[in-house]
């Protein structure tokens, strides 16, 4: 268990999802009411991007505008399962593969990090008549990210990127699509991510052991877009440090990897909690389905107090950077831009390698086992294992 000091930091854990595993593939073809997914629990309900106590009251979903999903996996694929309500004309008009749903059509989005680095990510949006478009950033569009997709480039580019194994599948339960809003309309998406694709360039960049064992946590994070992006209705609210008002709140932007939810990878379903969720009981051990709050610390990121740590000081090197067209070369510098909670644990295991004007990396520890790098790109990395360098020296020695 963590040390009662990092209680402020699990507070501001984000929200997290074990998926069960299960032994036999599923069909996808858009039925989420099969067995398979009976036995598996809804996700809390999407509400605004900014979070429920910023968005203004008239921005987040009503009750006839829920949106939730579940998740379960196998040693091919990460299967997800949702259900989108609408009292609003739910339009579908894009045909063409890996065309920007979110510009036009009612959207269903997937992120996706399964190396928690922040970079080479990948996100499949979906419209309600299953047309698809797949991507993946090298690093968030702020830091200077580009799209690699079937949209921007064609296959034999080098910024051609697309799924191999990718199924999806929607179906349409309730109501009309392309309709003047008022009625009902229910369409409910059914996906099967191939672990292959989303650990494609994660192995070549990064210490990704390829597919997810139990007990391993992927970020992850879901989001609903209406309106052409008037609309922005989320799993986990995308809360991040404000370096300049000096405080962690909400942001109208996906791309803020750091931000998303966790799916942890759980073990397979036993007889009592499948029971348990086919009756919606709530007096079920947590085996599959949202963690409840009061068990993220147990449940939750154990690298949680690091990372918020590390992009505490990203923040305020951003806003640093902006303001002075250099960043801070010491931490001192940056003092009144920092939440001093977040950081007193880990005042004296701080420090900035390869500081300049142009970038740096900030190296920190937890005084103990736990390590995490981070740079400007936003690049991020955690280790319990002390890594030798070629000259001899250790990298987590701080």
């Amino acid at each position: 268990m963590p040390p009662t000091h990092y209680n402020y930091h699990y507070a501001l854990h984000p929200n997290t999802y074990i998926a069960p595993y299960i032994s036999t593939p599923i069909t996808i073809n858009g039925n989420i009411e099969k067995k398979e997914w009976s036995q598996i629990p809804f996700s809390s309900h999407f509400d605004d991007i900014r979070g429920s106590e910023e968005a203004p009251p008239d921005e987040r979903p009503t009750e006839e505008c829920r949106t939730r999903f579940k998740m379960m996996y196998d040693d091919m694929y990460l299967y997800i399962a949702a259900r989108i309500e609408s009292n609003m004309e739910v339009v579908a008009k894009y045909t063409e593969r890996n065309s920007p749903i979110y510009h036009l059509d009612s959207d269903f989005e997937v992120f996706l990090d399964p190396d928690s680095s922040c970079q080479y990510y990948k996100e499949l949006e979906m419209n309600a008549i299953n047309t698809v478009w797949n991507l993946m950033l090298d690093k968030p569009y702020m830091d200077g990210g580009h799209e690699y997709s079937g949209r921007v480039a064609k296959k034999g580019d080098d910024d051609y990127y697309d799924v191999e194994q990718q199924q999806t599948a929607t179906l349409l339960v309730e109501g009309l699509l392309n309709q003047p809003g008022g009625q009902r309309v229910v369409w409910d998406v059914e996906i099967a991510l191939a672990h292959k694709d989303t650990l494609r360039f994660q192995q070549e960049h990064s210490l990704s052991r390829g597919s997810p064992q139990m007990g391993d946590i992927w970020r992850i994070n879901f989001s609903r877009v209406e309106r052409g992006g008037d609309i922005n209705w989320t799993w986990q609210p995308q809360r991040v440090w404000n370096a300049e008002n000096h405080t962690y709140c909400g942001q109208v932007n996906m791309h803020l990897p750091d931000a998303w939810g966790y799916v942890r990878f759980g073990p397979p379903l036993s007889a009592a909690a499948a029971a348990a969720a086919a009756s919606s009981s709530t007096d079920s051990s947590v085996e599959a389905g949202q963690v409840p709050n009061e068990l993220i610390v147990e449940k939750g990121d154990p690298f949680w107090p690091l990372r918020l740590a590390a992009m505490n000081v990203y923040y305020a090197q951003r806003h640093y950077y902006d303001k002075h067209g250099v960043y801070a070369t010491h931490l001192d510098v940056l003092n009144g831009l920092l939440d001093d909670p977040t950081l007193d644990p880990f005042r004296d295991n701080m420090v900035l390698l390869e500081a300049s004007k142009d970038g740096y990396t900030i190296q920190i520890s937890d005084g103990n086992h736990r390590f995490i790098s981070l740079n400007n790109t936003r690049h991020m990395r955690v280790w319990e294992d002390p890594i030798v360098l070629k000259d001899g020296s250790i990298l987590n020695s701080v």
